[in-house]
C-alpha cells in the first residue's frame, strides 16, 4: 500500500515538471498507463468473475437447450433472461461501488489534472464496456440458439432488459457507497431492491402501483402492458441517482471528508 502511494506520488510529482512539450508527446503513454491503472483498482477479478457467470449460465443454457424437450428450452430461456436481467445488474452494484471508495489513492487522484469525477467517469465507462461486451456476446450466442426474450424481439426492447438494470443498480451501487464511505455496503444497498423483489413478489406483483419498480419485472411479466412504464420509471431512477452521484463528486473537499 505504502509502496502504491510512494509510486503514485512519484508520478504526479514527474508529472508536474514534465515540460509541456514532453507531454504532447505522450499521449498514448499516459493512456496506457491510466488504463491499467485504473483495471488494477477496479477488481479485475470481478471482471474475471462476470465472464466466467456468462460461460457458466451459457453452459447450462446450452445442456437445457439440447435436452430435447419443451419443459427444458422453457427453463433455458428463463434462466437466460433472468442472467441477463437481474445477474448483470448485481455485478453492476458491486463494480460501481468500488469506483471511488475503496481506492488507496484517493488524495493523489483528486490532485491531478483530472480529477476525482473525471477519474470516476473513466472507470465508469471501463465498467460499462466490459459488460457491453460480455452481455453482447452471450446474447448474440443465446438468440442464434433460439432464446426468445421479449415478444416482438427488437433490439431496443432486448437492450433495455439489460440496460434498466445494470444503470439502475451501479448508480445505486456508487451512491450507497459515498454515502456509507464502505464499498460492500455499497453492493448491499444496491442488491436491497432486487433482493426484495425476489423474496417478495408473490406479494407485491397483485399491486400494480408497485410494477414500475422491479427489477426482474421481465422474468416475470415479459409481455405485460406495462413493461415499458417499468423500464422507463427503472431508467428515470437511474437517472436521478447519477445526477446525485454527479453533485457529491464535483464536491471534492466534502468527499474526502467523508471517505477519511
Amino acid at each position: 500500500m505504502q509502496t502504491d502511494e510512494k509510486n503514485a506520488l512519484q508520478a504526479a510529482s514527474l508529472w508536474q515538471h514534465t515540460p509541456v512539450l514532453a507531454r504532447q508527446h505522450l499521449p498514448l503513454r499516459e493512456a496506457a498507463l491510466l488504463l491499467f491503472y485504473h483495471l488494477r483498482l477496479l477488481n479485475w477479478w470481478l471482471f474475471g468473475l462476470m465472464a466466467l457467470g456468462f460461460l457458466g449460465v451459457g453452459g447450462l443454457c446450452w445442456l437445457q437447450l439440447h435436452a430435447g424437450n419443451a419443459p427444458d428450452f422453457s427453463r433455458a430461456g428463463e434462466l437466460s433472461q433472468f442472467s441477463l436481467e437481474s445477474g448483470t445488474g448485481l455485478f453492476a452494484g458491486m463494480l460501481a461501488s468500488a469506483l471511488v471508495v475503496g481506492d488507496p489513492l484517493l488524495e493523489v487522484t483528486m490532485a491531478t489534472r483530472t480529477g476525482i469525477w473525471g477519474v470516476a467517469i473513466w472507470r465508469s465507462i471501463l465498467s460499462f464496456l466490459s459488460f457491453l461486451c460480455c452481455a453482447a456476446i452471450y446474447l448474440a450466442w443465446s438468440l442464434g440458439n433460439g432464446i426468445s426474450y421479449a415478444k416482438q424481439q427488437s433490439l431496443f426492447e432486448v437492450l433495455l432488459i439489460w440496460l434498466a438494470p445494470v444503470l439502475v443498480m451501479g448508480m445505486l451501487g456508487l451512491f450507497g457507497s459515498l454515502a456509507t464511505r464502505n464499498a460492500a455496503l455499497g453492493t448491499m444497498i444496491a442488491v436491497l431492491p432486487l433482493a426484495g423483489a425476489l423474496f417478495f413478489h408473490s406479494y407485491l406483483l397483485p399491486i400494480q402501483a408497485t410494477h414500475p419498480f422491479f427489477i426482474p419485472y421481465t422474468s416475470w411479466e415479459a409481455d405485460a402492458p406495462d413493461w415499458w412504464a417499468n423500464r422507463l420509471e427503472l431508467l428515470g431512477i437511474a437517472l436521478a441517482l447519477a445526477v446525485g452521484n454527479w453533485w457529491w463528486l464535483r464536491r471534492e473537499e466534502r468527499l474526502l471528508g467523508h471517505l477519511q
